[in-house]
């Protein structure tokens, strides 16, 4: 079930139609050091963790002042790439969600699945369970994910 997710062109055709999203919203603010034009600086990943992604996936956005006195480096946050992680984003997420009372089985089968080590799943559940709750991104978003009472 969880492959289906993962072999499916749909899912990662949304990631990336977000992706580009806040790529625009990044571009129109324009440079935060200095207010400059930014231009397109995208770089090349070696997405891990799917295979037959559209075409244009393995683009990281980011983008650099135009001013040549400042030409600062602007990345904005991406739901394809989590930072420096060669997996993807969505790979990573459900890797570690399946984590949650793991089986050898199930470990076995993650393992098969996405092609990585056992010492690869527990890194990334530590670092859910440690680094990313203590980052700014959680923190400021963590309230739109609070039920109403």
């Amino acid at each position: 079930m969880c492959h289906k997710l993962l072999g499916g062109a749909r899912l990662y055709l949304l990631l990336l139609k977000f992706d580009e999203d806040l790529a625009a919203r990044t571009r129109r603010r324009g440079c935060r050091e200095c207010g400059g034009r930014l231009d397109s600086g995208r770089y090349r990943r070696k997405p891990r963790g799917a295979e037959n992604l559209p075409a244009g996936y393995e683009w990281r956005f980011s983008f650099c002042c135009a001013v040549r006195t400042c030409r600062s480096r602007h990345t904005p946050a991406s739901l394809r790439f989590l930072g420096r992680r060669v997996y993807l984003g969505a790979v990573v997420v459900l890797a570690t969600a399946m984590q949650q009372g793991v089986t050898p089985w199930r470990a076995s089968r993650l393992r098969a699945l996405l092609g990585v080590s056992e010492q690869t799943l527990a890194r990334w559940r530590q670092w859910w369970a440690t680094t990313f709750v203590q980052s700014a991104f959680w923190k400021a978003g963590r309230a739109a994910l609070c039920l109403a009472v």
